[in-house]
């Protein structure tokens, strides 16, 4: 057998195991040291390692009479969710301190905002962290951001919305430059949403009408390719609605949606394209959020059993079955703790020469986090 064909089975097999065991297969020899870190198959590994769920937790015990909070991550494949969610996981402390702060994922890495600095690049995989600063003339404005890669340059860029500016910062030079700006600039009022390599947002138009005594609000998904770093907009299934979230659902690009922020009835729309030449909405579910009275920031659609796991900020995962149309909790971790937010996250080798370790310990200590039964 040649070295060739023997090459190209290391990597066909290797690109398939997951980063745990990666990492330590660095240590076996500086050849497969170095063919594990090379950018080619770092990629080829992100794009064939499965579709996981990163969920970030709070719990809160006392220790000497004293309340304290400690917050940590764990992973779960799509099978585990949403019945057997804890089953064989183990709980990683999380290295930040905002537990909230995570916008953005692409390629197993997490964008966090770090309040009053810039952003911070996580990769929970490998537990390794990039900071981006903010120049100084930046603080003191409130911006977004949105994170995702560029395949023409291969890099990672991070893109800063400071009405009615847009800037660009390419992670490899860690620089930021302004770039042209729509027409019409109004507010985010949504988390990003990865699309066929472009980044995807809810914006707000705050209109008013006779004599300034009427207000109503036009909203639009406005568009950004990583590439052409070029903004676009696709027109809303309802513009005058109450558009809290974006989701990709098997392969379309989908929304939820209600009237106002009155209604408890949401709607999930999902975009159908075809030919690259027409597109049209249609309802692929309906669903009363009353029983927990808050919009959906995020949504995601289970493969395996099509269920919705439904993250309203803060209150934990709701779960929402289709076919039966009961809307139930995800169990969280412990009877202490309470799930902050969840992401999709596959795993991946990305940052791994890059920046700094979290230095986070394997595992957060059992006597003080006990799952559930």
């Amino acid at each position: 057998m040649s070295k060739d064909v023997c090459d190209e089975m290391t990597v066909e097999i290797f690109s398939r195991l997951p980063t745990k065991s990666l990492l330590r297969f660095r240590a076996v020899s500086k050849s497969l040291c170095a063919r594990i870190g090379s950018p080619a198959f770092i990629r080829l590994h992100a794009l064939r390692s499965p579709k996981k769920f990163l969920c970030i937790h709070q719990d809160g015990y006392k220790d000497e009479g004293i309340y304290k909070i400690k917050n940590f991550y764990t992973f779960h494949s799509e099978g585990q969710l949403p019945y057997n969610s804890y089953m064989g996981i183990n709980p990683i402390k999380y290295p930040f301190i905002d537990a909230r702060s995570a916008f953005g994922s692409c390629n197993g890495i997490l964008c966090l905002r770090a309040f009053g600095k810039g952003v911070t690049l996580w990769n929970p995989s490998t537990r390794r962290k990039v900071a981006i600063r903010d120049p100084r003339t930046f603080r003191g404005d409130s911006p977004v951001y949105g994170f995702g890669y560029d395949p023409v340059i291969q890099d990672y860029k991070i893109l800063r919305i400071s009405h009615p500016t847009l800037y660009v910062c390419t992670v490899k030079t860690r620089t930021w430059r302004k770039i042209a700006s729509p027409n019409e600039c109004s507010r985010v009022t949504s988390y990003q949403c990865l699309f066929n390599g472009a980044l995807h947002w809810v914006e707000t138009h705050v209109r008013t009408l006779l004599f300034d005594k009427y207000t109503y609000y036009d909203r639009h998904i406005m568009t950004f390719d990583f590439s052409s770093e070029v903004c676009s907009s696709i027109e809303l299934p309802e513009p005058t609605w109450e558009t809290s979230g974006l989701a990709v659902i098997k392969g379309s690009l989908a929304v939820i949606s209600r009237i106002s922020v009155r209604h408890n009835d949401c709607t999930i729309w999902v975009r159908r394209e075809y030919n690259d030449t027409s597109a049209f909405w249609s309802v692929a579910f309906k669903l009363n959020t009353v029983s927990y009275g808050n919009q959906v920031d995020r949504f995601f659609q289970l493969t395996a059993t099509d269920d919705l796991l439904l993250d309203p900020y803060g209150r934990g995962i709701k779960v929402y079955n289709p076919e039966t149309e009961v809307l139930s909790q995800l169990a969280d971790f412990s009877a202490s703790s309470h799930i902050l937010g969840m992401y999709i996250c596959v795993e991946s080798l990305e940052l791994l020469d890059m920046g700094t370790s979290c230095y986070q310990r394997k595992q957060i200590a059992r006597k003080n986090i006990k799952p559930k039964k």
